[in-house]
């Protein structure tokens, strides 16, 4: 599978991505919190658009630009401390 975040290649049953620690599998719908598919542009259940957004946010880090989960201390790239 996959990783949405940082394009990484995951075993097929893994739950978090091995080089970024994200999520991996479906998205949650940020309107009704269904789960739709990792490519959908809109909810199967309400229609609501799927912000592209809403993927990539977290923690920048300074160093290298990696976009780390909101609850990292150190960048899963380049392992310095996120300001």
């Amino acid at each position: 599978m996959q990783c949405s975040v940082c394009g990484t290649l995951n075993s097929s049953d893994a739950l978090f991505c091995k080089r970024c620690g994200s999520r991996l599998g479906p998205k949650k719908c940020t309107n009704c919190g269904v789960d739709v598919a990792p490519d959908a542009d809109f909810c199967e259940a309400c229609g609501a658009k799927i912000s592209q957004e809403d993927e990539v946010s977290g923690k920048i880090c300074q160093s290298c630009g990696f976009v780390n989960s909101l609850t990292t201390v150190y960048c899963k790239r380049c392992n310095q401390k996120i300001l």
